[in-house]
């Protein structure tokens, strides 16, 4: 399994029935564009918490992706691990 480390933007956050984060994140670097990702489990509500706090305070995140093999596959609700609010 490939993992994305870096800056993103996020534009939409969520809670899911399970209680996992749902957040819509684009990669600054190019990664992938805007797409929906899933919290890790047990971090629904911090990831949360920190994904509203960037959004109202217009900042980005720095976000920690397990992303799906083989390189280049579709990312679209692959768990994110960590989730850090940007300066």
């Amino acid at each position: 399994m490939a993992q994305f480390g870096g800056d993103c933007e996020i534009r939409r956050a969520g809670i899911d029935p399970n209680g996992l984060a749902q957040l819509d994140l684009k990669a600054d670097d190019g990664t992938f564009g805007w797409t929906w990702f899933l919290s890790a489990d047990g971090l629904g509500r911090e990831e949360l918490a920190t994904a509203l706090a960037a959004i109202v305070a217009g900042k980005k995140v720095f976000a920690t992706i397990n992303l799906p093999d083989p390189p280049g596959a579709d990312p679209a609700w692959s768990r994110v691990t960590r989730l850090i609010l940007n300066k």
